[in-house]
């Protein structure tokens, strides 16, 4: 890991104020239009030994140059871009690159997050992201999704059983054999048919016309229940295959 920081002291109230932060990034590229990042993050299963959080992001077609900022604290402004420094990692695929994440070591405090990246004439940068890995890491909990195959190209999935009051989104993945990332949605409600978007609010795959899922095929399904803060509380995935 490498952590690349100075500070100095602000002219008005004494608060130290990083010189290579955030912020000053940010202000480098305030001719760019602003747009958003999809992003959050979830601590990783105690058989992972090479790292204890992921923070996952989509990559927009085009992005470059992804960059990664933490605090040094929870107890900041998470809005207050001069209390992240930049941390030096490289990124890892998953669903074979569709999206990304970023392996994190672990702290055993809570931290803020903020990642960036550009496309062309954009600058985007996410929502703050708290890491949450010790007071509340992520369940992993495959038997709360149920699959309805009754239509078996266009299955139910859905995760009543989900009770957790801080999710407040729900993020959908189905993916082949091979882990390619077919359709990728969000939805506020705890139920989602393939390929119906009449409940999404996010599509991150948008195609004309729709992914179809075939007869007698295996896919994989995966959930993630999010909380305000952008961190992952559930997690479940779940193989089926259509008849």
């Amino acid at each position: 890991m490498v952590v690349i920081y100075a500070c100095q002291k602000s002219e008005d109230n004494g608060n130290i104020v990083p010189e290579q932060s955030l912020q000053t990034f940010v202000s480098q590229y305030d001719h760019l239009e602003r747009e958003i990042l999809i992003a959050c993050a979830a601590s990783e299963p105690a058989t992972n030994k090479d790292f204890s959080i992921s923070v996952y992001f989509y990559p927009y077609p085009g992005a470059q140059d992804y960059k990664y900022f933490e605090s040094v604290s929870v107890d900041i402004d998470p809005g207050d871009f001069n209390q992240y420094k930049p941390i030096d990692w490289q990124t890892l695929p998953v669903f074979n690159g569709y999206l990304r994440r970023y392996p994190h070591p672990g702290s055993t405090e809570e931290r803020w997050s903020i990642l960036t990246y550009f496309t062309d004439g954009k600058l985007h940068i996410c929502d703050p992201i708290r890491l949450k890995q010790e007071v509340k890491p992520t369940l992993y909990a495959p038997e709360k999704v149920q699959i309805d195959l009754t239509t078996s190209t266009e299955p139910l999935f859905s995760w009543e059983a989900d009770t957790d009051p801080e999710n407040i989104i729900y993020f959908q993945v189905v993916s082949d054999s091979l882990g390619n990332l077919i359709s990728g949605t969000y939805t506020y409600d705890k139920a989602w048919r393939f390929y119906d978007l009449s409940n999404v609010v996010l599509n991150i795959k948008e195609q004309d016309p729709p992914q179809i899922l075939h007869p007698n095929k295996t896919y994989n399904f995966t959930l993630m229940g999010v909380s305000e803060d952008n961190w992952v509380n559930l997690i479940c995935e779940k193989s089926f295959i259509t008849q």
